[in-house]
Formats: structure tokens, C-alpha cells, sequence
């Protein structure tokens, strides 16, 4: 993966682990998943604050409505800016991470903790739509901030291309 990024965060169920997947474009065009960070909570601002300093994403999205709502202040204070999801944002970067798998448009590097989260995951209802269900045996985290870092970024790509949005 070469060029912007956006990173995706995420805490477990069990709040015993923490994710963070970059998504971007990989040369062959697709947008790529990279869990670059899987580690106890505790960690996790302070790589967070590497990866910003060395990578400038054009995002960092956090679910603002599960347990990961506790990592926006310290990223705040920590000087990221964090983009929060919405309920509605969290099923649409569902459904169009879905999207993207099913239509050939994403791949991921085989990690184990992501593999497994794809593996195991399952939806739930939520807002009328369906996302990811995060209490199963298998942590989601991984899966969760992959789908946060991939809908981050295909945002961005959105914003950033002339004419997308001219009727």
C-alpha cells in the first residue's frame, strides 16, 4: 500500500485487546487492509500517535457508540483528529465493506488476528441495517477497525474526486 491512508481503531468486547488497521490503495488498485497494531488497550494512543506523526492519515475513525468511545478523548488530547461514526456512518461502512469483498474490490494481508475476525464474523440488526456483531467467541476488533479504516478512506477518495458529487 502506497499513498493515503486511513486508520480504522477499535477495542474488543473483553476491552482486552485493541486493533488499528490502515486502508488504502495497493498497486493493484484495490484498497488494502493492514492490521498494523494488536495489543492490550493500553497501548494503543501512543501508537496511534506514531502511525499519525509518520503517516499523516486522512483519517482516523472510531466507533463513537461501542467501547471503543473511550479512546476519542486521549486521541483528542493526544492532538488526532478523530472522525466519530455515527450509528447510520457504522451500517453503511458496513454494507459497503460487504460490498467491497463480495465485488472482488479488497484484499488483506492473511494476519491471523483479522483472518480470524473475517472467519467468525457475524452480523446483527442495528438502525433498521445490519453490522458487525461484536460479542462472538472470536475477537471483532480487528474486523470492526478494518471496516471503520476502509469506509474512512473511501470517504476521503470521495471528497477528494472532482465531479463525484455534481448532478
Amino acid at each position: 500500500m502506497s499513498g493515503e491512508v486511513a486508520f480504522g481503531a477499535a477495542i474488543s468486547e473483553d476491552r482486552q485487546h485493541s486493533s488499528v488497521v490502515a486502508a488504502g490503495r495497493g498497486a493493484s488498485g484495490l484498497v488494502v487492509v493492514d492490521l498494523v497494531w494488536y495489543a492490550h488497550p493500553a497501548g494503543v494512543v501512543k501508537r496511534l500517535g506514531e502511525l499519525y506523526m509518520e503517516h499523516g492519515p486522512v483519517a482516523v475513525v472510531v466507533n463513537a457508540k461501542s467501547q471503543s468511545a473511550t479512546l476519542v478523548k486521549p486521541l483528542a488530547e493526544a492532538g488526532i483528529v478523530v472522525t466519530e461514526m455515527s450509528v447510520e456512518d457504522v451500517v453503511v461502512a458496513h454494507a459497503e465493506f460487504l460490498d467491497l469483498v463480495n465485488d472482488g474490490g479488497l484484499e488483506h494481508l492473511d494476519q491471523p488476528p483479522l483472518t480470524a475476525a473475517v472467519r467468525a464474523g457475524q452480523q446483527r440488526s442495528l438502525a433498521g441495517a445490519k453490522a458487525w456483531e461484536p460479542r462472538v467467541e472470536v475477537d471483532q476488533s480487528p474486523l470492526v477497525a478494518a471496516t471503520g479504516g476502509v469506509w474512512g478512506f473511501v470517504r476521503w477518495e470521495e471528497m477528494s474526486t472532482p465531479g463525484v458529487y455534481e448532478i
